[in-house]
């Protein structure tokens, strides 16, 4: 879309042609003459547009995101939206080359997404405001690492068109979610104007790989149009005797038989033979000194004939719209998805060295089978009306979403050991089932929302009813627990628009989550709850390519469950978390050339109120009341710089280059302390104008070894060393 410019002066022409975007110039009626006699002097309508003649990367989004319908189920600007939002785009993904989910938020304010270290591909564990960041797919919900083990969707971001993410509280129009927020991945859809790009990619541990993007018209009227996207990849990575493999096809047909119609079908396909690896160290030798120097981050603590870790993935489903007229729109979207991962693995005890040793650590093996099943629809119903002054976007919705978990779980406690600093990888013994279980969870929501506009006030307010019923069962454990809960949500938000650009907003919102589990008095755990309050400001200046936002936040959750230390198998719910915090983040085009990306984040998260404890380094035992939540770095700050050359013998060649800075953070206990990184990344890019696109991109180009995050004294997580990687792609 273009920027309008009023008025005749050459220099408002050439100042919206420098933002960054196309521009459009008319002469209107206010500059012609007033008479309405034929003046000599008086010219026709000119039009001049003007548009950058190589985008970012290749798409109209560029870097600076405009409106996201997932902190409304409405297309609602962000700069009109109460509560903090960061959006991904698809030219950011591919500009600083990201292809995991967990990649692509690395500069986004607010998100831990690489806690883990060199273990996140197979344990793709995001964290928003210190809480867990749940996964959804087109709206839709997909397992999470916060009710489920190790069957987390890790998605390529290939086949994504953007990734946003709604911070704080979101149950009013979601239903249960954790209180961090949600991370949102749209899919590519399907386009009218023919679409054709295949790309191969290699570079770091023999990385090999191949894709394709297709879409267009399927009929000639256009009223069938479709999208097909594919990749396979194979490498191995920093750790010996590890790989990586991948196996992605995401086929979806968009059929609209009119123009109020509309009805797009999305399906994907991921296999993944070799997840990656999934391990941990001692903090001695990692985050702290040990006499023999430090474990190497390519030392596999598992072992190479025993370890297996393979996922399957799919998803199903459409997305239906119909407009009867210009105020009413009924949507239902609807999806099946299915996540299947098997592993098998050998880990350290979690107590670190064997007593009395600083080179070798007792393990265990360990094998885990999952299949978690989600079936989820959403209904809609829109309207747009005005009472007076009031302009009304008011939404009606009711949801359902059915779940089926199962997970068997293999034990065996007596492995052979191993010198983490010389190992030697001796035969490992089966494992023994030790636990059978079958989770069943339904949770019906009934919502209501009203965005009105008044003026440049903007307001929003909503409220939801839950009822969620589940079930979980373990033979082995011997226990078979049925419980049902009900909970009300409600948000409100407000937002100015100043004609600068500015729009300071406050917001407050509530969430919930059911937990399974009994007091030993027999009662039910009641669900979590938390509530967030935020105010802030964002920015999008007339004339610029632009958008900041500026959040500062109080998020609390309640309820907060744990094991009863003194009646094992039951559990106490006393525990509270508390996270406050400020989170900048800017997107700028700042010239035709200059596009910049940055955020700074400050959080504070602890535990107000709990019963548990852990064991420090030199054995004693602390209450984790009050203390810093694990792996939390309080400072995040990160900036990415991209020049794009449109013009000359260069003209095509694009340079990028950013920094991030992860602070200290520290163990459960807080008394093991995790260093900070700084860590560089780069990309170099060049588009021959026609058909070619070359670029090179990596990422901790100076290879720096550090430890990612201490759970304990004998769990810590090495980081990703340097990757660079080539990617040739072909456009017709």
């Amino acid at each position: 879309m273009s920027t309008g410019v009023r008025g005749s002066t050459a220099l408002s022409l050439l100042f919206c042609l420098l933002s960054g975007s196309s521009a459009v110039y008319a002469q209107t009626s206010s500059d012609a003459p007033a008479s309405g006699t034929n003046d000599s002097s008086s010219l026709p309508t000119v039009k001049v547009t003007g548009a950058r003649d190589n985008p970012r990367v290749g798409s109209a989004d560029g870097i600076v995101p405009v409106s996201a319908a997932t902190a409304t189920k409405t297309d609602t600007p962000l700069i009109e939206t109460p509560q903090s939002v960061s959006v991904v785009t698809r030219d950011q993904m591919t500009m600083q080359g990201a292809n995991t989910v967990a990649e692509a938020l690395r500069y986004t304010a607010g998100v831990v997404s690489e806690q883990l270290g060199g273990s996140t591909a197979a344990a793709p564990y995001l964290y928003s405001r210190g809480f867990i960041l749940e996964q959804y797919l087109d709206g839709s919900r997909m397992p999470s690492s916060a009710a489920f083990g190790y069957g987390v969707p890790n998605f390529d971001t290939y086949g994504l068109e953007r990734v946003d993410v709604m911070k704080g509280p979101s149950s009013v129009l979601y239903g249960q979610a954790n209180p961090g927020g949600i991370a949102n991945l749209v899919s590519k859809r399907p386009t009218a104007d023919p679409l054709h790009e295949i790309y191969v990619t290699t570079g770091s541990h023999n990385h090999a790989e191949f894709g394709f993007d297709m879409g267009g018209a399927l009929t000639s009227d256009g009223k069938l149009t479709y999208r097909l996207t594919g990749l396979a990849s194979d490498a191995r990575t920093q750790v010996n005797g590890v790989k990586e493999s991948s196996l992605y096809i995401a086929p979806a047909i968009t059929w609209k038989p009119d123009e109020n119609t509309t009805l797009t079908v999305l399906a994907k396909y991921q296999r993944d033979p070799n997840v990656g690896y999934f391990n941990y160290v001692p903090a001695s030798g990692s985050a702290l000194f040990n006499p023999n120097g430090q474990i190497s981050s390519h030392t596999n603590v598992g072992d190479p004939d025993f370890d297996h870790h393979s996922r399957t993935q799919y998803s199903v489903g459409y997305e239906f719209e119909h407009h009867f007229d210009p105020t009413w729109t009924v949507r239902q979207n609807l999806r099946y998805t299915v996540v299947s991962d098997d592993l098998a693995n050998v880990f350290p005890y979690p107590n670190g060295f064997i007593a009395g040793s600083t080179t070798t650590v007792n393990r265990y093996s360990f094998t885990n089978e999952e299949t978690a099943k989600f079936f989820t629809v959403d209904n809609q119903a829109q309207a747009k009306f005005s009472t007076g002054p009031l302009s009304h976007t008011v939404l009606f919705g009711f949801d359902f979403q059915r779940v089926l978990y199962n997970e068997t779980v293999g034990t065996n406690f007596v492995q052979p050991s191993l010198n983490l600093f010389a190992p030697v990888y001796l035969p490992i013994s089966g494992t023994t089932v030790t636990s059978d279980d079958m989770d069943r969870m339904s949770q019906f929501g009934a919502y209501a929302q009203d965005q009105i506009a008044y003026g440049k006030w903007r307001f929003l307010v909503g409220m939801r009813e839950d009822w969620a019923r589940s079930e979980d069962n373990n033979p082995i454990g011997g226990y078979d627990i049925n419980q049902s809960d009900r909970a009300f949500t409600w948000r409100a938000g407000l937002v100015y628009l100043f004609d600068n650009g500015i729009a300071p907003y406050a917001s407050y919102s509530k969430s919930f989550t059911p937990q399974i589990g009994a007091t030993v008095s027999g009662s039910p755990l009641r669900p979590t709850t938390a509530d967030q309050y935020e105010i802030g400001v964002k920015y999008q200046p007339p004339g610029f390519n632009s958008f900041v936002t500026a959040a500062l936040f109080d998020l609390r959750e309640r309820n907060v469950s744990s094991s009863d230390p003194n009646n094992f198998g039951y559990y106490v719910q006393i525990g509270q978390v508390r996270a406050r915090g400020v989170e900048l983040e800017g997107h700028a085009e700042l010239t035709d050339n200059l596009s910049l990306i940055a955020s700074y984040t400050y959080l504070s998260s602890v535990s107000t109120a709990t019963n548990l404890t852990g064991t420090t380094i030199d054995g004693s035992t602390v209450s984790l009341q009050g203390l810093q939540t694990w792996g939390i770095p309080r400072n995040v700050a990160s900036a990415w710089l991209d020049y794009a050359l449109h013009a000359g013998i260069l003209r095509g060649l694009s340079f990028g280059a950013g920094v991030r800075y992860v602070g200290a953070s520290y163990d459960q206990t807080n008394t093991i302390h995790v260093g900070s990184r700084t860590l560089l990344d780069a990309a170099v890019r060049y588009d021959t104008g026609k058909h070619w696109l070359f670029s090179v991109n990596g990422t901790n180009l100076f290879n720096r070894t550090y430890t990612a995050s201490c759970q304990t004294y004998g769990n810590c997580h090495f980081g990703d060393g340097v990757e660079v990687l080539a990617t040739a792609r072909y456009r017709w």
